[in-house]
């Protein structure tokens, strides 16, 4: 398939602000590609390089070394910005930094009117990023009466209505409750699977990764890991050396394998493990 993101030996240091000479190396001679259409998941523990390689993918930052082009457009090319900005989008942990007005819907419209869309576009526009969201019976109220789950999917209909081909999503559940998370993930998997965007998921929770196509794994700014979910999470020792959790039901299955029950290693979701447990359990009547 395409390429929407082609990461090219990428390597980025952060300078510490009263040591000029003492710098962080944040990413390491990174390599990677994201295919049009797909999602990736991208985990690692904090100062790992993930939210620094996320905000490469549409220019908020611009690579030391290497390269990063996006729909075959390097981002460090300064007439390109914009182009770039409007193929990626990016929705960030804290929506409250997302919002810039004092109505719904003309929150959802500020991306498109700077861009100089037609006024009945973006109507169109505002519309459909809210029904997509399943925030448009909302769209008259202010962003500040909202639960922290709300105000997320409003800051997605914003990027939505951008009408970018890619949206990378940096910890964009890390704020909110349960109830939150799910409604949040529910919209981001609609928007893979039914909208047919690609997907980029900076997370700590294992959880919510379980479906992506992809799952890449990043320490001290390299890519160490890199395949399917169950794939990855078979590594159970290799990720908690890495200080990393896994999916509870890979977790579990883990424990039981111990106890010497033979479960698949390839058992990544709740679902999965009660069909096994429910089958054995026939098999021993």
């Amino acid at each position: 398939m395409e390429n929407i993101v082609k990461i090219q030996n990428v390597s980025f240091n952060y300078k510490h602000i009263e040591e000029s000479e003492h710098v962080i190396r944040a990413l390491e001679h990174v390599n990677l590609e994201i295919e049009k259409g797909s999602f990736t998941a991208i985990i690692g523990v904090n100062g790992s390089g993930k939210s620094t390689l996320a905000k490469h993918m549409n220019g908020l930052m611009l690579p030391e070394e290497g390269t990063v082009i996006v729909d075959g457009m390097v981002t460090g090319a300064d007439d390109l910005i914009w182009k770039i900005r409007q193929t990626v989008g990016m929705v960030f942990q804290n929506p409250d930094n997302q919002m810039v007005s004092a109505v719904v819907e003309d929150d959802v419209a500020f991306g498109p009117e700077n861009l100089g869309v037609d006024p009945g576009e973006i109507r169109e526009r505002v519309d459909m990023s809210l029904k997509a969201v399943g925030m448009y019976d909302l769209r008259k109220k202010a962003p500040h009466m909202l639960s922290g789950g709300q105000k997320q999917r409003i800051a997605i209909a914003g990027v939505v209505a951008m009408l970018p081909e890619c949206i990378v999503f940096d910890e964009p559940t890390a704020m909110l409750d349960p109830q939150g998370r799910r409604e949040v993930m529910e919209i981001i998997e609609k928007l893979n699977h039914e909208n047919g965007k690609t997907v980029v998921l900076i997370t700590h929770f294992m959880d919510e990764i379980a479906g992506a196509d992809r799952v890449v794994v990043m320490d001290d700014g390299k890519v160490v890991m890199d395949g399917k979910p169950r794939d990855i999470f078979s590594k159970v020792e290799e990720l908690k050396q890495l200080g990393l959790d896994v999916p509870f039901a890979t977790e579990l299955a883990s424990r039981l394998r111990k106890d010497g029950i033979d479960v698949p290693k390839d058992v990544i979701m709740m679902e999965e493990l009660v069909d096994f447990i429910a089958e054995k359990r026939l098999q021993c009547q």
